[in-house]
Order: structure tokens, then sequence, then C-alpha cells
């Protein structure tokens, strides 16, 4: 079970996008209408199931099977994409401005990242010799969690839009895509192709640390090092710098308004996209000279450009909340979590080699990111209510 858990089961993880397509709608047009903290235990809810159906099938002769039963269970009350988006717009109603929610979408970006290596470091230390301490802990876990939500945990939509208009369930499974087809329709596709784009190069990052630190580049760096450095930086990116540039753009920009914040949030999108295509067309340009100079300049300076993907979430709320369209807010991110859990299964499901070889192809890494970072400038921005662009 635990090589069948590391290694994938990728046409499970698609089954489970696929369901996750045609729940996620319907799961954050409910948040909208009722509140965020329903469906947030709904999802945590999915998961423990899916956990569940491992601890039952670790030792059986239906481990790849349950698999594949988990992640669809996991789908249908929401899945990580359900559980991501509603954790967004949570964090974006107890946000006090569009500049503070910037930040927040960090601080929930760092969060999520330490959870998920601590998960799967726990679950390394279980190791194989007891394939279910992992799965019986993950399931205490889920429990903690629903006790957590249901207990403590405030209601963050001071005002749930109870009389949204209720929808047919084909309406709901299309809302994801359809939520970009109103008003605005053009600069929201853009904002969000540029998301999915940068998803989909997701693999790279991932890659460029493992060869790395496999190869062992830097003599006088050890290879677990090597690992960390680049994790590191990514969580001062998130917890420090970003922090500290919103308090000296606030200082700049009074007073905080939706716009203001909107262009500090494009600000940080467009420049930290800029410096990773820097970073891979450096290694695609010295690709021969990866122990020299350069080849260290990319592999420190990637990790900085973490703060996109919030800035990125933070912007595309900020046009949609200067469209009138605040009520809709679970569902606009609802959409964007499954593109981002798309384009990272596209990215992953490419990689050649495992994770330890670097024949990841760069060009399309480079592609991706280059077009994402067009589409972000063609994207108009938040409009003040005379129609004029603030962030064209």
């Amino acid at each position: 079970m635990p090589g069948v858990t590391v290694k994938m089961d990728m046409w499970a993880t698609a089954a489970s996008l696929v369901v996750g397509f045609l729940s996620v709608g319907w799961w954050s047009s409910l948040g909208d209408r009722r509140g965020r903290k329903s469906v947030l235990g709904i999802s945590i809810l999915g998961a423990l199931f899916r956990d569940l159906i491992y601890l039952v099938v670790a030792r059986t002769d239906f481990q790849k099977d349950g698999v594949s039963v988990a992640l669809i269970v996991d789908g249908l009350l929401g899945g990580f994409s359900t559980f991501n988006g509603v954790a967004y717009a949570y964090v974006s109603d107890v946000s006090t401005s569009s500049l503070s929610r910037t930040v927040n979408f960090g601080l929930l970006q760092a969060v999520a990242f330490i959870s998920f290596r601590a998960g799967a470091f726990l679950g390394l230390v279980s190791g194989p010799a007891d394939s279910t301490a992992g799965f019986a802990g993950s399931v205490f876990l889920g429990c903690y969690n629903l006790v957590y939500i249901y207990v403590l945990l405030p209601e963050s939509l001071v005002q749930p839009d109870a009389e949204q208009q209720q929808k047919s369930t084909l309406q709901y499974i299309f809302s994801t895509i359809s939520v970009f087809q109103e008003t605005g329709r053009k600069q929201l596709v853009l904002l969000a192709s540029s998301i999915f784009l940068y998803s989909c190069a997701s693999a790279f990052g991932v890659k460029m640390e493992m060869f790395t630190s496999d190869k062992g580049y830097f003599a006088s760096i050890s290879k677990t090092l090597l690992l960390i450095i680049p994790s590191a930086i990514a969580l001062v990116t998130w917890l420090g710098i970003l922090p500290a540039l919103a308090v000296l753009y606030s200082r700049q920009s009074s007073p905080a308004t939706e716009e203001s914040g909107a262009l500090f949030a494009k600000s940080v999108a467009q420049n930290s996209l800029l410096v990773a295509v820097l970073c891979v067309v450096d290694i695609l340009t010295f690709s021969g000279t990866r122990s020299g100079l350069l080849y260290p300049v990319a592999f420190f300076l990637y990790p900085f450009t973490v703060g996109a993907l919030p800035a990125l979430f933070s912007q595309t709320a900020s046009y949609f909340i200067d469209r009138a369209r605040g009520s809709q807010l679970g569902l606009l991110f609802g959409a964007l979590a499954f593109a981002v859990s798309l384009g990272e299964f596209t990215s992953f499901y490419n990689l050649p080699e495992g994770v330890y070889g670097f024949s990841y192809d760069l060009e399309w890494a480079a592609t991706f990111l280059v077009t994402a970072v067009l589409l972000l400038v063609l994207a108009d921005g938040p409009r003040t209510h005379t129609g004029v662009g603030v962030l064209g």
C-alpha cells in the first residue's frame, strides 16, 4: 500500500479529478448560500472516508482498487479542490482588505505546504513495517478537524446568500466553467488561464530540487540540505517577504482600496512569473554548465517565485468583487482550485524517469510560464465605477 500511495495510481487520480469536477461547483455554491463551515466539514469528511478505506484495505488484496474507490468517494464529497477553494473563500471573507487578502493567501499557502511536508514525513517515519499507522493517524486528524470546525471555528460568511437562485444539477456541474462566462468574461478567462498554465509548470521546481540533491551538484552542501533550502526559501517568501512588501506598499498607497490591493497582487504575480521564466530560460540556455555559476542562480532564485499563486488568486478575486459578484466568491475559488489541481496533475503526469531525472521538458515549462505572463499582462484588472481600468 505505501508503494501504491507514494507512486500514485494516476488513473485513480484522474478519476478523482473527474468526480471532483462534477461536485466542486455544487459544494462551492452551497458554501456561498449556507456558509463556509459546512462545506469545510463535508470536504474533510470526504478525506476521512478516504483514509478509512485506505486503512481497511491496507493489508488486503484490494489495495489498488481501494485507492481508486477511496479517491472517488473523496471526490464525490468535494475532494481537495473543494477544500482548497472553500479555504481560500474563508480566508478572503476574514481579510480586512484586498491587500491583506494577498498576504493571508500567502499564509494559507505556507500552512498547506508545512502540513503536506509534515504528513509526508510522518508517513515516511511510520514506514512499510506498519502500513496502517499513517492512515490511522490521518483518520484521527480528520476526526479532530471535524470537531474543531464545528465547535471552535467561527463562520466567516456574515451574510450567506441564502436566496441565491437555485440551479439544475447540470448547471451546477458546469458552473466551474460558466462562472467565467458572465460579466467580465475576457478578463476572468485570461486570469484563470494564467493560473492553470502556471500550475502546469509546477513539476519543474520539484524536479529541479530532487535532481540537484540526488546529483550533489554543490559539493559543499549536503544532499539533505539541498532539499531543505528551497522549502525554507518558499516559507520565507510566504511568511516574511510577501507581508513586508505589503507593508511597504501600503505606506505608498493610501487609502487602501480594492483597486490598490489588486495592483499589489498583480505586481507580485507578474514579477514572480517573470523571475520563474528567467530561471527556466537560464537552465535552457546554459544546460551544459549546470555545475557552474548560472545554474545555482536559477536553483536558489526559483523558490522566491511561490508568491505568484496567492497573488493571482487575490487579483482574480478583486476583479470578481469589482464586478459586484462577491456573493459567488466560493464558486470562483472552487473553480480556480480545480484549475490548479488539473494543472498540477497534468504537470506530474508527464514526468519522465521518476522524480530524480532532469529530462523534464524544460521547453514546455518555459512555454507555460511565458504564456501565463502574457495572459496576465493582457488581463484588465478591477475597474473603477467610471469604467476606467486601473490595472490594464
